[in-house]
């Protein structure tokens, strides 16, 4: 009879925890969304349209790795971050980048940006009001080459990677069975201008650099709004080219923004080095040029003075840095002693 009795109760338990399991998936659909940001770079300017000069090279933008942060609305503080890294192409050619995030049901500030840069950085991230990109100052031996002016200290910046954001500032996420799908489509913050110079002697010159002042400093992403103080200028190398035939020294830089109430005039300042060794700095002061029809159209900043560079007083031996070359190995046979 005991025995019969205990039989009775482990079948009874069996039934009753087989009656009580469920089985689930490591990931809950209810605490987990997908996430699919379209990359929006077709009318990027003097990137993917807009292209002055096709005989330079062009920069390119092609995110790899999302960083996505939820923050509790009105705090500060990350309620959830995820990275995401599956790439696809949508039907309108467009790179996607998706993947899952783990956040619980709510309602959230979003922010989305592309990871893999390497010249803007991020800061100020606990929230999303204050979330902020900017780029590096230069360093103290080249800022001292364009900070030439009597009582003017420019901030001098490198200029900023293109930054890809998608925000939102109230992303609600329902309590859900099914996986549920985020959409967003991530554009750039940054502006991408041209500039040229005519040059004459352009052969004599061996590299060339620019900065540009009146320019933003940095960008807060929740807003996608340039931060107006304080003022920056943007540092950038020039390649040599031409213009129907006219030798130019010219480049694509990118920035925040310009400044719409700068209080210093917009200057540029080209710092050029010849193939003899000397160093020549010539400055413009290029505020109309930001208000000319081809700048407000397609932000082209063409210089029509042009720059003389005097040739050398004595032949130079080697060619300049625009063009390094590498000679044929010398074969050298020597005893190793032991």
């Amino acid at each position: 009879m005991k025995r019969l009795y205990r039989y009775l109760v482990v079948a009874l338990v069996v039934v009753l925890t087989v009656a009580g399991c469920q089985r689930r998936p490591l990931l809950d659909p209810n605490f987990t969304a997908e996430l699919n940001v379209v990359i929006n770079i077709k009318s990027l300017q003097n990137v993917t349209c807009d292209i002055y000069n096709p005989k330079i090279p062009l920069p390119t933008v092609e995110p790899e790795m999302l960083r996505v942060l939820f923050y509790e609305p009105g705090k500060s503080k990350v309620a959830g971050e995820s990275y995401i890294s599956s790439l696809s192409t949508d039907a309108d050619g467009n790179r996607v980048i998706s993947g899952r995030v783990g956040v619980l049901p709510g309602e959230y500030e979003m922010v989305i940006y592309n990871f893999d840069v390497r010249s803007t950085q991020i800061r100020n991230d606990h929230s999303h009001g204050t979330i902020e990109a900017y780029s590096d100052p230069v360093s103290e031996v080249l800022s001292s080459r364009f900070n030439t002016r009597a009582g003017q200290r420019l901030d001098i910046r490198y200029q900023p990677d293109h930054l890809l954001v998608a925000t939102s500032p109230r992303e609600y996420i329902p309590w859900h069975e099914e996986i549920h799908t985020i959409h967003a489509e991530a554009s750039s913050i940054i502006e991408t201008f041209y500039l040229q110079a005519k040059v004459e002697g352009l052969e004599y010159v061996s590299s060339a650099q620019a900065v540009i002042s009146g320019v933003s400093g940095s960008n807060l992403l929740g807003e996608r709004k340039m931060v107006e103080s304080p003022e920056a200028a943007v540092y950038f190398t020039l390649v040599k080219s031409d213009d129907k035939g006219v030798p130019v020294v010219c480049n694509t830089f990118n920035t925040f923004g310009r400044l719409p109430n700068s209080k210093n005039l917009l200057y540029l300042t080209f710092d050029i080095h010849t193939v003899d060794g000397r160093a020549i700095t010539k400055e413009f002061e290029i505020s109309n040029l930001f208000e000319s029809k081809e700048c407000l159209e397609h932000k082209w900043l063409l210089l029509e003075e042009t720059i003389v560079i005097p040739p050398p007083s004595t032949p130079p031996t080697s060619g300049g840095g625009f063009s390094p070359e590498v000679g044929d190995w010398n074969q050298e046979d020597h005893d190793i002693i032991l």
